[in-house]
């Protein structure tokens, strides 16, 4: 085909396509609808990945968490709701003696205490106590101020250390930066602002919370001499099944159960954590992307029928391009190339639609915006394919109709 010839033809087709709008609309909106649906599913699945992952990179990646064990087997009946004692300074001591892959650690003591400050108070607002490591483990920086150090720590000092929440709801829009608050009636000084954090995986706020030194709320607030949990940074990401075998053997040791009573403290590794999560993410991925092939053949399955019932709706108009000299391969050249023109246009449509569906859900459901445009440019690809090979279909079929029953069609 001559490429004059050629032109002509796809200014013709550019002609019928604005002359049946209706049905030129219905196959540019099937295509958009199977693009932009599909890549709305997948960036929705990973956005919700990526708020899962971010959630545990709070917590840090090489971090492993060792807790009593809440409740014990006593009797032949399930013992709730007591206080848990037996994670001591002598165990914490122990694991950082023996085992030589913790990078940095820090013990916690979890308390809730009336927090006032001025005219403003929170009952029973969570107050933990750490150590100057917790921040750093936790990746976590100061918006105002600054964490607790080590001399702090030494002198059981009265400092605190506000979530952005607390620091909101007591101080209002002013720094609270050297003033007073009580906790539980002892004065401390707040000497920084967290960042804010959000949720974490256990479904606290951990923006609603005070932090002061570990020294001073083991003595000066709870009076206890146990910890509510350890938390212990590795050096390696390949030393966390190791390290946490090491620890669960130190404690086993120290913690001897007896008879057939389970042991009092778990040792949590963000490593299986983590791995559970990639392994439920790509199996997820994996679903979606199916059902994404499936919509796919779908939307081009709508615009071959569309196209089937165009060439029916127009054999008379066949029958009179052929008696005047045209082709099949005209014909066949026309079809293709309207359908063809209209359904590109959808799938690239389809691709501004995805993106401007998955910012829309991203707002909504308060998650961190992902959208891959290489992906997106691959799929609108891939789309375009496969219409384009549906669109054979209707295409021969009108290159292949008999001119002279065309002319008598009614």
């Amino acid at each position: 085909m001559h490429t004059g010839k050629a032109l002509h033809l796809m200014a013709g087709s550019l002609r019928l396509l604005w002359r049946f709008r209706l049905r030129s609309s219905l196959i540019l909106l099937s295509a958009l609808l199977g693009v932009g649906g599909v890549l709305s599913a997948i960036s929705y699945a990973a956005e919700g990945r990526l708020k899962v992952l971010n959630r545990i990179q709070r917590l840090g990646t090489n971090v492993l968490v060792v807790t009593p064990e809440l409740s014990r087997n006593v009797g032949g009946r399930r013992k709730t709701g007591t206080i848990v004692t037996t994670l001591v300074r002598a165990d914490y001591a122990e694991i950082l003696r023996e085992v030589p892959d913790i990078e940095k650690s820090s013990a916690t003591v979890t308390t809730s205490f009336l927090v006032k400050a001025g005219d403003l108070s929170k009952n029973n607002c969570i107050v933990m106590g750490t150590e100057p490591d917790y921040a750093r483990i936790r990746h976590w920086e100061t918006r105002e101020g600054q964490f607790y150090g080590i001399s702090e720590m030494r002198g059981s000092a009265r400092v605190a250390v506000l979530g952005a929440t607390v620091g909101q709801d007591l101080f209002g829009a002013e720094s609270p930066i050297g003033r007073r608050l009580f906790i539980d009636r002892v004065p401390f000084e707040v000497i920084g602002v967290l960042e804010e954090r959000g949720q974490g995986l256990d479904a606290a706020n951990e923006d609603n919370q005070v932090y002061v030194p570990l020294t001073t709320a083991m003595r000066r607030l709870a009076n206890v001499d146990y910890f509510s949990a350890i938390l212990f940074a590795v050096t390696k990401w390949d030393k966390m099944d190791e390290t946490t075998d090491r620890i669960h053997s130190i404690l086993g040791k120290r913690h001897r159960a007896p008879g057939n009573l389970p042991e009092d403290f778990q040792v949590q590794n963000q490593k299986a954590l983590i791995d559970t999560e990639i392994a439920s993410s790509t199996r997820l991925t994996f679903l979606v992307r199916w059902v994404g092939v499936s919509a796919l053949a779908v939307s081009g399955l709508g615009i071959l029928a569309i196209c089937w019932i165009a060439v029916g709706e127009r054999v008379q108009e066949i029958g009179i391009r052929r008696a005047l000299g045209a082709t099949k391969s005209d014909i066949f050249f026309q079809f293709l190339f309207e359908a063809v023109v209209t359904s590109s246009l959808g799938c690239l449509a389809g691709v501004l639609t995805g993106w401007r569906a998955s910012l829309s859900i991203a707002r909504r459901e308060d998650l961190p915006f992902f959208f891959d445009w290489t992906s997106a440019a691959q799929l609108a690809a891939f789309a375009i394919c496969l219409n384009l090979v549906f669109l054979l279909i209707p295409s021969r079929k009108a290159a292949l109709l008999d001119p002279i029953r065309a002319l008598k069609a009614e």
